[in-house]
């Protein structure tokens, strides 16, 4: 893949041409000083980007869609945060969603 370098400066007044560069397939290193500051590549083809550190492990696209039962209750306030125990009940007497 080819690279094309800018200053930060530069490609501050440029930024449309480098996104442009960068979305035909070049890598755009921006530095400041003789340091990288950033680098700017193509977007993934698939359109996903991948999960941080997890990218390789596979993950199920459906990882995040169950509902967490504890988590329910932690955002209905049904947490005590004194002794960080599920209570199993709403503090403030709220209804459970």
């Amino acid at each position: 893949m080819p690279q094309t370098h800018y200053k930060i400066s530069e490609a501050r007044k440029k930024f449309a041409e480098v996104l442009e560069r960068a979305n035909q397939g070049e890598e755009i290193i921006v530095t400041r000083g003789n340091e990288i500051y950033a680098r700017i590549g193509p977007a993934d083809p698939l359109g996903k980007r991948p999960f941080g550190l997890l990218a390789q492990r596979k993950l199920p696209d459906d990882l995040f869609d169950a509902e967490d039962a504890e988590q329910v209750a932690i955002d209905a306030g049904d947490w005590n945060d004194d002794t960080g125990i599920f209570q199993g009940k709403a503090v403030d007497g709220g209804k459970k969603p």
